[in-house]
């Protein structure tokens, strides 16, 4: 069975991510040919290059990815996008050390952000759209 999956590639040059959305298309088959360019507000020239591609469900050594690209997931109503491992740190970290996946997160205090790891713990980064592009 063919999934979507979700991906984020990471770009620090607001002149750059033009030629790395080009080098996106060439690598991989994008679902609707649709990219969605978010910026971190704090920092502009953080872009966080979305789209979402065909998977076969099996991940395996020989897939191939896409340099500085990570799987992410959305919580569409709050515009939140989030690695599955840093929403288990950010479960632990909010209820008191212990991971529970049963634990509701109250995604609204994370409204238009981008959740990820960091060197110690998560980053949570306000993000807005930058550009959508369609090929």
């Amino acid at each position: 069975m063919t999934d979507r999956q979700l991906l984020c590639t990471f770009s620090n040059s607001s002149r750059d991510f033009k030629h790395v959305i080009k080098e996106i298309f060439e690598f991989y088959s994008v679902y609707n040919n649709k990219i969605f360019v978010f910026s971190n507000v704090k920092n502009e020239k953080e872009q966080f290059i979305t789209y979402n591609v065909y998977h076969n469900g099996h991940d395996d050594d020989n897939t191939s990815k896409f340099p500085n690209t990570i799987s992410i997931h959305r919580k569409k109503q709050f515009n939140t996008l989030y690695s599955l491992n840093a929403l288990n740190i950010l479960i632990k970290e909010e209820n008191g050390g212990i991971w529970d996946k049963t634990y509701q997160v109250n995604w609204q205090l994370f409204e238009n952000s981008l959740i990820i790891t960091g060197d110690v713990s998560i980053r949570v980064i306000p993000i807005k759209i930058f550009t959508v592009i369609s090929n």
